[in-house]
């Protein structure tokens, strides 16, 4: 009978030879991610909303876009064109991001009845421009922790990766002036660190001259016709909030 030295050597002997029968797979190489600057970043979103609050504060008496808005229910009544309703249609425009997803088109349609129109989509794309770079500032935070981290490593994304690389500025031009979901194109941009003033050029290219075209259909445009495009618009808003709800009951 073998000894038992001789069985532990047959079975190590066999198991590198199963070992060497599996062909190695082809592990994707690691992406070089540069690191965001998140620290100067949210300071700066940080100093910005302050300084806005603060400004805002010094017109406290004056009308909000709620009285905007009040005033078109009202027929023969002047929409008030006070500096306190831009602020608001401003501050409204730097937090509709993807983690506060209020409707923008309304905003925009409203505040186009009192103010010129350029310069409502002049505002209205800086807004959103700050807005994306809150939408950055989280989301680079979320992808220094490992398991988000793994995204980067599924294939599909890795396609998606080639193409951005190539028509980074281009892509992020046109999806924000279409009017199409541009949620994975930010994450994307985002996932891979795309410099932020890039990121948020990109954005306003796209933006203004979209919300140059909304804001002079919203002058003139009767209400009653903007109410219903804020109620197709808050659809998907809602439609994401049930989601999010009945998968937190379910995990529960």
């Amino acid at each position: 009978m073998p000894e038992k030295g001789e069985i532990r050597e047959t079975l190590h002997e066999a198991e590198e030879l199963e070992v060497e029968a599996v062909p190695p797979q082809s592990a994707i190489p690691p992406l070089s991610i540069p690191e965001v600057p998140l620290k100067r970043l949210v300071l700066f979103l940080i100093a910005f909303f302050a300084a806005l609050l603060i400004l805002r504060g010094m017109y406290s008496e004056g009308p909000s876009i709620v009285s905007l808005i009040k005033s078109f229910a009202k027929k023969g009544t002047a929409p008030p064109s006070n500096m306190a309703v831009l602020l608001d249609y401003f501050l409204i425009m730097c937090i509709s991001c993807q983690f506060f997803p209020i409707p923008t088109l309304p905003p925009i349609a409203f505040a186009a009845k009192a103010f010129h129109p350029l310069l409502v989509a002049l505002l209205g794309s800086i807004g959103t421009c700050i807005a994306n770079l809150n939408d950055y500032a989280i989301l680079s935070w979320l992808f220094r922790h490992q398991k988000v981290k793994k995204v980067r490593d599924i294939s599909a994304y890795r396609r998606l990766l080639g193409f951005f690389d190539r028509y980074a500025f281009l892509t992020m031009s046109v999806a924000s002036f279409l009017p199409v979901p541009i949620d994975v194109i930010r994450m994307l941009a985002i996932s891979r660190a795309y410099p932020y003033w890039r990121y948020v050029l990109a954005t306003f290219v796209g933006r203004f001259p979209r919300y140059v075209v909304i804001a002079y259909l919203g002058r003139e445009l009767p209400v009653k016709y903007i109410l219903v495009l804020f109620a197709i618009t808050a659809i998907p808003a809602l439609a994401k909030f049930v989601s999010d709800m009945m998968k937190k009951r379910k995990r529960k």
